[in-house]
């Protein structure tokens, strides 16, 4: 879907290389509708068949009541009241898209998935609202975003500057039941986070957005140029054109924006309240900072040696602190709060990486805070395996997949998470759900490793065997997509 003005605004798009001309429906309308430029998101809104049956027979009763025939109404009262501003419901001037009914537009949305309600909130004002009101659906099984297409595009694509970009969200259940959801101009050259229904994005001039999908709502994070590390170059107009590291090397803007960050997790919804805080992991995981709502810089947590022997891997929000754990296993919790800065308090010493390939944190519902790590185990039949341990002051313990209590694990460059299978109609108890390509980011694989684990996967912790869930995506130069992005709905 592309983002246009609102249905009172909405003009077409024909430069847009994006905008397809519409095509026929695929039956007749109930009666003779003039057929607007939005139709083309219409028709991807109703991208099945029954659905789209369905939508011409909500049409068809709306039309009836036109003639004297009012459909049965089960909408509450309130509905007019949320939506008299819309002009949803008033004196009929004639047959509009806009005009449909908040009864008629509410019994369709019960019947659509969340990527489908993306673009029918992008129809018009009054499909927004309808929308809003309706809320999250039932079943809010995490979906999957995919962007490697649009980094190999980036790559081909020499000077000016991209109006929208278009990424690919996945059934995690169907991943044959995809929908394209549209971005707004120059926020997304990469992704490094998504947390709690919002995604975290670097923009071309390498600053970080955070954006919901869903509701399409953006807050915009401090610049880069925050970081000592970071010198900035600005072009005769004003505008940031390139930055200079500390090595005198000197970038543009959308290339360093596309490394520089490696991963971001968020402490609550900024939907829900203002106290949020953003964490991330940077500088090629050798810096750790964070930002919290309301605050115009960034704040530097830690430092590690520029190409020591120690990275941070991941950082976790759990019982109202941040965590963080390198790849050599160091656990530190840290306070934020504090007035002369920031606080850290190592709770697991540092050990040796041994067969260690990557490590992740995931805070439970039960309260336990886990570090899961994969290494290498030429044992195993794929060659590598999951070990989880549950983190305690006096140490790790290792944690049995029973132990999982009929929970299901997703690991990538989301915050790592730990979902209830008997909440979420699909997902199999005691399996990790993987997107692995970023795990590939911490170390040079060996190709044959990067093959079992990369694209979208799952990891049966009692077999010890994976499965992939999603073809991997490379081309013939060995390139392998950057990480699909595990997001769960959030309006």
């Amino acid at each position: 879907m592309t983002h246009r003005s609102p249905c009172g605004g909405c003009r077409s798009n024909h430069g847009d290389p994006l905008h397809r001309p519409p095509p026929e429906p695929p039956r007749p309308l109930p009666c003779h509708i003039s057929i607007p430029i939005r139709f083309v998101r219409i028709r991807e809104v109703f991208s099945s068949s029954s659905v789209l049956s369905l939508f011409f027979f909500f049409i068809g009763l709306y039309m009836s009541s036109l003639e004297g025939n009012p459909p049965a109404s089960g909408s509450d009262s309130s509905c007019d009241d949320e939506f008299s501003s819309a002009s949803a419901v008033g004196t009929y001037t004639g047959p509009s898209w806009s005009d449909l009914p908040i009864d008629v537009l509410l019994g369709i949305l019960q019947y659509l998935e969340v990527p489908q309600r993306v673009v029918f909130a992008s129809v018009c004002t009054t499909w927004k609202l309808a929308a809003a009101v309706n809320g999250v659906p039932r079943s809010i099984v995490p979906w999957f975003m995919s962007w490697g297409d649009h980094m190999k595009e980036k790559k081909t694509v020499h000077g000016g500057r991209r109006r929208t970009l278009t990424c690919s969200f996945h059934h995690l259940l169907d991943i044959n039941k995809t929908y394209d959801v549209s971005f707004p101009r120059g926020c997304f050259v990469a992704c490094c986070g998504a947390s709690h229904g919002w995604l975290v994005l670097v923009n071309e001039l390498c600053n970080l957005v955070l954006y919901n999908p869903f509701t399409m709502a953006m807050i915009d994070l401090p610049p880069v140029t925050d970081f000592s590390c970071v010198e900035a170059i600005y072009g005769d107009s004003g505008i940031l054109e390139h930055c200079i590291l500390s090595k005198k090397r000197v970038h543009e803007t959308s290339y360093l924006g596309r490394w520089f960050y490696q991963k971001a997790v968020l402490s609550c919804s900024p939907s829900k309240h203002g106290a949020y805080v953003v964490m991330i992991i940077h500088r090629d995981r050798d810096w750790l900072s964070f930002v919290k709502a309301g605050q115009s810089k960034w704040q530097v947590a830690s430092t590690l040696p520029a190409r020591g022997k120690d990275r941070y891997a991941d950082c976790a929000y759990h019982g109202g602190r941040f965590y963080s754990v390198t790849l050599h296993g160091m656990v530190e919790e840290w306070d934020l709060d504090e007035l002369n800065g920031p606080t850290r308090k190592i709770i697991v010493a540092a050990g040796h990486l041994g067969r260690t390939l990557t490590r992740h944190l995931v805070s439970t519902a039960w309260g336990d805070l886990l570090r899961v790590r994969l290494i290498s185990a030429p044992e195993c039949p794929d060659g590598v395996r999951f070990q989880i341990q549950r983190i305690d002051y006096d140490g790790c313990k290792k944690v049995m997949y029973t132990d999982l209590m009929d929970h299901a694990i997703f690991l990538g460059l989301n915050h790592s998470s730990c979902l209830a299978t008997k909440s979420f109609t699909g997902l199999q108890p005691h399996r990790i759900y993987f997107s692995a390509p970023c795990m590939g980011q911490t170390l040079d694989w060996p190709c044959r490793i990067s093959r079992v684990l990369g694209g979208v996967g799952t990891y049966d912790l009692k077999s010890t065997r994976f499965e992939r869930a999603s073809p991997l995506t490379d081309d013939k130069k060995g390139w392998i997509s950057p990480s699909e992005v595990w997001i769960t709905p959030n309006l």
